[in-house]
């Protein structure tokens, strides 16, 4: 990213100097119709680099909400197991923090520590993945 922004700097210098080099009214030179592609592209790509970064944003969440409706699923379980067979051997479960992750999903995905543990606490989030 800082080789496309320096790209752009060093493009923009290289377009503000051939435009003052230039005669009034002569023809644009090779460099100065080279320097206009290459300032596109710059533009092109810095708006392709946004739109990756957004995407890679919502990947992070959506890994971290996966991460967390499996661990869900674990601490139900691991609770189910516990009352059904005393002394307790996992103890009392405490769900895991996603940082907001599911919140921040659009639609917003619900975690929940309800018992039985069921395979369809994934489903909200395989349907935002693939809607």
């Amino acid at each position: 990213m800082r080789a496309l922004i320096a790209l752009g700097v060093i493009l923009g210098l290289l377009g503000a100097t051939a435009a003052f080099a230039a005669p009034a009214g002569a023809a644009t030179s090779p460099l100065a119709r080279k320097v206009a592609v290459l300032q596109r592209q710059v533009k092109t790509l810095q708006r392709q680099v946004t739109f990756l970064r957004g995407e890679m944003s919502a990947n992070y969440a959506a890994d971290a909400c996966g991460w967390a409706l499996t661990a869900d699923t674990f601490q139900v379980s691991w609770g189910l197991i516990d009352s059904h067979n005393p002394p307790a051997y996992f103890g009392a479960q405490t769900q895991v923090s996603d940082k907001g992750a599911c919140a921040n999903l659009r639609p917003a995905i619900t975690r929940s520590l309800a018992a039985p543990p069921k395979t369809t606490i994934f489903q909200p989030l395989i349907d935002w993945i693939n809607p």
